[in-house]
């Protein structure tokens, strides 16, 4: 592996921070050492070399050092700075760029849930989140503001924690799925279409559970727990107005690495 110095340095900080946020976690995936043999290897590298740092380092410590910039980009995108969270994405691609094929091989998993949701008046939105115990399943959290730019159907808040999704009409019919990769956006079926990235953890409890604030929430499925480390997915959410009273949601996700919003069709 052949990197600037610039993103040797993006290296060693991405890892150093995960490795304190695992440490703060109790470290439930056994990531400490590999976060700190990447930073070692890569600071050691880094005193040696001019202009560019050569590092060897196993496929699982590779694909730590890519999950932990995925992360960090998310992260910048959410707090609105572009432009760090463009530098964390092209380190991210260098590094892909040449270990993309000797990285392991994570599961990847299809689940379909259909379920229709009725709003309280006032309520504008739905959310999708993990939670915080097993069996608690009423968010009962504000939608009112997102904390990152997100899209005009779809964004999040509390940090990145919990997904809003946009909602009009009182009755919402949802169809959710979770897939192994990008489907094409259906322009045609659907009035609009927009696209976020979002971190899932499969840990402690890997559930998603789609609520209306206030009300009991219903279980979608569970993200597998095979996919490793920090599982950054793009959510998609295609809406069609069906009435007055009703609309139709389709709300897919998919593993993939963080990248801005993108808004297919605009909202009516």
């Amino acid at each position: 592996m052949t990197l600037t110095a610039s993103q040797a340095d993006d290296i060693i900080l991405v890892t150093a921070e995960e490795a304190v946020v695992e440490a703060e976690r109790g470290d439930p995936r056994n990531v400490i050492d590999d976060c700190t043999t990447i930073t070692d290897a890569i600071r050691s590298q880094r005193r040696e070399g001019g202009g560019q740092v050569q590092g060897a380092l196993t496929s699982r410590q590779w694909d730590v050092t890519v999950a932990a910039l995925d992360r960090q980009a998310l992260r910048a995108l959410q707090a609105g700075e572009a432009d760090v969270a463009d530098s964390y994405a092209k380190v991210r691609d260098t590094v892909l760029a040449q270990v993309a094929e000797q990285l392991p091989v994570h599961a990847r998993q299809s689940v379909t849930a259909r379920h229709v949701l009725l709003r309280e008046e006032g309520a504008s939105a739905y959310v999708v989140f993990q939670p915080s115990r097993r069996g608690r399943y009423t968010w009962s959290g504000s939608t009112s503001a997102l904390d990152d730019i997100g899209t005009p159907s779809l964004g999040t808040t509390l940090n990145g924690k919990v997904v809003v999704a946009q909602a009009r009409a009182g009755k919402v019919n949802i169809e959710a799925q979770v897939l192994p990769r990008a489907p094409k956006p259906d322009q045609t079926s659907w009035e609009s279409i927009g696209e976020i990235s979002k971190q899932w953890a499969s840990y402690p409890y890997p559930e998603l559970v789609l609520a209306v604030p206030g009300q009991e929430g219903t279980v979608l499925g569970e993200l597998t727990t095979e996919v490793w480390p920090h599982v950054t997915y793009r959510m998609r959410l295609s809406v069609n107005a069906s009435g007055h009273t009703a609309e139709d949601h389709l709300l897919q996700m998919w593993p993939d690495h963080a990248a801005p919003p993108v808004v297919y069709k605009p909202t009516a």
